[in-house]
């Protein structure tokens, strides 16, 4: 991720926050993941199912993929429905109805709490930099009318004790549920990833060759 290096109008954020910014809503872009060796699920009935996959840690926090399976296909929610109710927020300019939202919930042994229902993002980099609130963020996923797919960021890691999961998704008839793992399994899987090189100095970009303008004309002369 290039970040710019040129301080902008008084009031925006700093380098240096941009790249805090950038730990905290990715994962490293220089480390190699270790598998913690979860999957756990969260609820089910007998047309749907939820759950966690691909946990996967990181020096600086972790990613999972959250697994949706629904038995039967239902019309409404043909052509990327399925989708819209676990991450609205790639769907900007539709209504979600709450009660029709999967609703996932993070809680860290020491009381901090994220969901699907806050968006660090519209905070800004100033107000999240060098903060230690939990972070859970959307990374992309995939859906058809049966399978969803949604991958998430976590960060920072868990301290000792548990990692609390909190589902809902009423309009699936999965009432308001809590999961906990270990953070031990989380951790110890932080400690195996690998540094594959320093973190790399973020750099101007080469500025692109000018576009070739007629020789003659209004056009022949750039703006001044």
């Amino acid at each position: 991720m290039w970040i710019s290096r040129r301080r902008g109008p008084e009031g925006e954020p700093t380098p240096e926050q941009l790249e805090q910014w950038h730990r905290r809503m990715s994962p490293p872009e220089n480390e190699f993941p270790a598998g913690a060796g979860l999957t756990v699920l969260l609820g089910r009935t007998g047309d749907a199912a939820v759950g966690i996959t691909n946990l996967e840690a990181f020096s600086t926090g972790f990613r999972f993929t959250l697994a949706v399976r629904l038995r039967r296909a239902r019309p409404e929610l043909a052509r990327g429905g399925l989708f819209m109710l676990i991450e609205p927020r790639s769907h900007r300019g539709l209504e979600v109805p709450l009660p029709d939202r999967l609703l996932l919930g993070l809680e860290y042994s020491d009381g901090r709490r994220a969901s699907t229902l806050q968006d660090i993002r519209t905070r800004g980099p100033a107000a999240v930099a060098g903060a230690e609130d939990l972070t859970l963020a959307p990374h992309g996923g995939s859906s058809g009318d049966l399978v969803a797919d949604q991958i998430y960021w976590v960060s920072p890691l868990p301290p000792a004790g548990p990692v609390t999961f909190v589902l809902a998704w009423p309009g699936f008839d999965l009432p308001e549920s809590r999961t906990v793992v270990d953070s031990a399994h989380i951790r110890a899987a932080a400690e195996r990833s690998q540094l594959l090189w320093p973190p790399q100095p973020a750099e101007e970009p080469p500025q692109p060759p000018p576009l070739p303008r007629p020789s003659s004309g209004w056009f022949a002369d750039p703006p001044g």
